[in-house]
């Protein structure tokens, strides 16, 4: 290919504009039980709309008004990693570590609990693997898609390079925050996608980019891991006494024949439908749909079939009930943006969020640094992020403030978010580069009138019953074994299903204690019959018993479900 002819420019702008716009379309559905005021899907067709969320936690919830086209996590660490390669350039690593990861945490939208941990590590310790045991274990066990949805700069940065080059930053990056191979390897797979699109001369053909990654699976296999540093090697060892190279090669195992269902299903054209695909390899259930590989390998599926109908590429993962929504269609935005370049995405290009820095950013990722900034010492560091942190509380719209990445921003907005007793306040920033910043930030709860001892007896207080906690130990085979008996849950979580006022949760490794209580649930059916027949169905070997109509059955080591008759309706 005539690299002079090569359209460079407008295929990197594609990959960071397309990865905000489907970020941004799929945002609104990825936690359907913490979003409100979603319009119907006919309504939203073809453009973005406002909504609102539940920002805060599980127990703080509050009500943040999300503007049309806004984006998420996923797009901020996308940006975040190529301010680090813009600002520090070949040492844009450290950049990371010592000032975006611990700076994501002020402002984050949405960032998983694993990237949380990380960041929060290297602000406190220096290391996101720690030294303790159960801090490493943690970190070796993650293989979410929080590493794969932020690794299109490097491959901008290094789009004349081999693979092997770019193939070793991502794995540096990817480590800051990951470390079990899924995560990696998902990172690696999706580069290599970006990678091979980005060359490719248009047209793309129907299916070619599976066969152009299984192609490439001698390089996208390589353990670049073992060059990585020798604490990280060394706890590696630890947490995988098996060697973590054998980890390694069953995870590409399992990648080469995610990508062989994926050929497979696209030869089937239009006998198969994307969603199906979706569902039966794990992208709607709630262990794995965050899956580093089966992300990489769902967005490459999605985006080979749909060149011809980008729009509908991203369109299908962000609306795909039960899949991590924002990170699928982000990771397939990216990709169709890398083969087609931006013009595809039309107004949704035009009013994502930020979308003019993205493309400024693209741009500039293609062109070698000439003037790096050297990274902050950790103390240098520290003292930004508590000079901002304390500059912040006083900051009132119209003011300009310092940011902990040495940006100048200004202040535009502020409100007060509230619910209950419990507010907190927003403030918006827009950058000198024009990055949108939305941080959320001392959260109270509402001053109570006092009470005034007039000698009386106080009143009594008026509560009701709100639900209750019960802990399993395999979630997905609870929810199986309710729903064979016409339980259907009301709502879902990362690691928990609601059936009304009952939330039963996955227990994590270290909960799963032989000392931990068993729970027993009591459900009254109409047919028992039928019931019996589908949880025999299910295979809960020596812990099912029947007694006329009524039966229990062990669903879960720590759940003994009842079953009886429903009692007729009074009439």
């Amino acid at each position: 290919m005539n690299v002079e002819l090569h359209p460079w420019a407008d295929r990197a702008r594609g990959i960071m504009v397309g990865a905000a716009v489907g970020d941004a379309m799929g945002w609104p559905y990825e936690r359907r039980d913490r979003t409100r005021s979603l319009p119907s899907l006919s309504q939203a067709s073809g453009r973005f709309f406002p909504w609102q969320r539940l920002a805060g936690s599980r127990f703080r919830p509050l009500p943040e008004d999300i503007g049309p086209g806004e984006y998420s996590d996923d797009t901020q660490m996308l940006i975040a990693v190529a301010r680090a390669r813009l600002t520090a350039g070949n040492d844009w690593l450290s950049w990371l570590k010592r000032v975006e990861w611990p700076f994501l945490l002020d402002y984050e939208r949405g960032a998983g609990a694993s990237v949380k941990r990380a960041c929060r590590a290297w602000e406190k310790q220096g290391t996101a693997w720690g030294k303790r045991a159960d801090d490493q274990e943690k970190y070796f066990n993650t293989g979410a898609n929080g590493a794969a949805m932020r690794i299109a700069p490097h491959v901008i940065a290094h789009h004349e390079s081999s693979f092997g080059v770019l193939a070793t930053d991502v794995v540096q990056d990817a480590t800051t925050t990951h470390g079990h191979p899924r995560a990696l390897l998902g990172a690696l797979v999706h580069a290599y996608a970006l990678w091979v699109s980005l060359r490719q001369p248009a047209p793309l053909a129907y299916g070619w980019l599976i066969e152009a990654t299984l192609d490439g699976l001698k390089d996208w296999r390589e353990p670049v891991w073992q060059s990585l540093d020798r604490s990280w090697l060394d706890a590696a060892t630890q947490v995988f006494p098996g060697g973590y190279g054998r980890v390694w090669d069953e995870t590409v195992q399992e990648v080469e024949e995610l990508l062989g269902s994926a050929r497979a299903t696209v030869d089937d054209g239009a006998l198969s439908a994307p969603s199906v695909f979706l569902k039966s390899h794990g992208l709607t259930w709630t262990r794995t749909r965050g899956s580093g590989t089966l992300c990489a390998v769902a967005a490459i599926y999605l985006a080979a079939r749909s060149a011809a109908r980008p729009e509908r590429g991203i369109v299908i993962p962000a609306r795909q009930d039960g899949a991590d929504t924002d990170t699928l269609a982000s990771m397939t935005g990216s990709l169709l943006g890398a083969g087609l370049g931006q013009d595809w995405l039309g107004s949704y290009g035009r009013t994502v969020q930020d979308g003019s820095l993205l493309a400024a950013l693209a741009e500039k990722l293609l062109h070698p640094i000439t003037k790096p900034l050297p990274p902050p010492s950790r103390d240098e560091a520290d003292q930004a992020r508590t000079n901002f942190r304390q500059a912040l509380n006083t900051v009132e719209r119209g003011d300009s403030i310092l940011l902990p990445d040495r940006r100048q921003a200004r202040a535009v907005a502020q409100d007060t978010v509230t619910s209950g007793t419990w507010n907190a306040e927003r403030t918006q920033l827009v950058t000198e580069d024009g990055q949108n910043i939305f941080l959320i930030r001392n959260t109270r709860r509402t001053e109570m009138e006092p009470f005034t001892n007039n000698h009386s007896a106080p009143s009594r207080p008026h509560a009701h019953l709100q639900g209750a906690y019960m802990p399993v130990a395999d979630i997905d085979r609870v929810t199986d074994a309710l729903a064979a008996m016409g339980l259907t849950a009301t709502r879902h979580g990362s690691n928990w299903v609601s059936y009304d006022n009952l939330v039963i949760r996955q227990l994590q490794r270290r909960e799963l204690t032989p000392s931990l209580p068993e729970a027993q649930l009591r459900l009254a059916i109409d047919d028992t019959a039928a019931a019996w027949e589908r949880i025999q169905t299910l295979r809960f070997e020596g812990a099912l018993q029947r007694d006329g109509s009524a039966f229990w059955a062990r669903i879960d080591p720590h759940l003994i479900v009842a079953v009886n008759n429903a009692e007729p309706p009074t009439p």
